[in-house]
């Protein structure tokens, strides 16, 4: 079995140092510095795990797992230097699966990462390949199928695509698929995400005439079916 890949968001870069010396002896490391550029790594890895730290610069660490929470499960290990009983509440009821108060012990750490990646793996393994109709995606090689023919996407289309196939059905607001794909805030940026929806519909549909996956549901947001 390859070894599991862990994201890890941490903008002191001392911590981030001992986090990647201590881990990579048994996993693949990502890492991140601010919200941002976790939300983009997120997208293109699709890790096993993710280590966040709250205080990042740009995007907050609760924003990145609000974030994170609308389009995937994965396991979040929050380290925090908040000990408020409710603050902690609130994290865990955001979507964090476990926390670490800073400062933390490294063998504590390990037990808490293996027992997140145990639990993943044994619950919900993720499928590589999305399929729906008569489009599949390969979240592992980034190739698209539609009616067996293959359709070359840029980045941004691909990881619109990965959500909308992912939860066939599902109406999501604009905002929300620009944040998750973007990984900033959904201001003026209503055109952009039109066009690569646009886009994206227009691919597919020129390979499937007599059906449109891509469906804008007016007023509230954009569906795959």
């Amino acid at each position: 079995m390859a070894a599991a890949t862990i994201l890890i968001v941490e903008d002191h870069r001392d911590i981030r140092d001992l986090l990647r010396d201590v881990l990579a002896q048994d996993y693949q490391i990502i890492e991140a510095v601010d919200g941002v550029s976790a939300l983009s790594k997120f997208r293109e890895t699709q890790p096993d795990l993710v280590i966040l730290d709250l205080m990042l610069p740009g995007i907050m660490g609760e924003s990145v797992l609000k974030t994170l929470r609308k389009t995937s499960q994965v396991p979040v290990l929050v380290l925090t230097a908040i000990q408020e009983k409710q603050k902690i509440v609130e994290l865990l009821e955001n979507g964090a699966n476990d926390y670490l108060t800073k400062p933390f012990d490294i063998d504590e750490l390990i037990a808490r990462v293996k027992v997140q990646l145990r639990s993943n793996r044994a619950s919900q393994p993720q499928a590589a390949v999305l399929t729906y109709g008569k489009v599949s995606l390969n979240q592992k090689t980034h190739q698209v199928l539609v009616a067996g023919h293959e359709l070359i996407l840029p980045k941004k289309e691909f990881a619109l695509l990965q959500i909308l196939i992912a939860h066939p059905h599902q109406v999501f607001q604009k905002a929300q698929l620009y944040e998750t794909v973007w990984g900033e805030p959904y201001v003026n940026a209503e055109n952009t995400l039109n066009v690569h929806l646009s886009n994206l519909r227009t691919k597919i549909s020129d390979l499937l005439t007599d059906s449109q996956y891509v469906n804008a549901i007016w007023g509230i947001g954009v569906r795959f079916d």
